[in-house]
């Protein structure tokens, strides 16, 4: 009896540890219920093309996707990744706005590369 509750304890502790600790692991997951980086990726397209109102409108989206992908990223990640990412969307909005390619191909090439690697960090 005594044993089956430790053993009960230990599995619930390490569902509990993996579940809360290790959620860059479902990055994936999260990644294709809300279309993040396919939106990032549409976002890099229409700058590439110089269609700046579509550039603007899936960068809308992504904002929209990292919302709901955010508050459950940031119980493993570094806040300052998060940090970064949202910085990134702001400097990026202006660049749209302003339609400068160079810089908002940049910034969305910079954006992808953190989201691609945020497990790693």
């Amino acid at each position: 009896m005594k044993n089956s509750r430790i053993i009960f304890l230990l599995i619930t502790l390490f569902l509990c540890t993996l579940l809360i600790c290790s959620c860059a692991i479902f990055r994936e997951s999260f990644d294709k219920k809300s279309g993040f980086s396919q939106y990032l990726k549409e976002t890099e397209n229409s700058i590439r093309q110089e269609e700046w109102v579509k550039a603007k409108e899936n960068l809308l989206l992504s904002e929209k996707a990292w919302k709901k992908i955010k508050p459950i990223m940031q119980i493993d990640i570094d806040h300052d990744y998060v940090n970064d990412i949202e910085d990134n969307f702001i400097i990026l909005k202006a660049y749209i706005e302003t339609q400068e390619k160079a810089d908002s191909l940049a910034t969305i090439l910079l954006i992808q590369n953190n989201w691609e690697h945020i497990g790693q960090m």
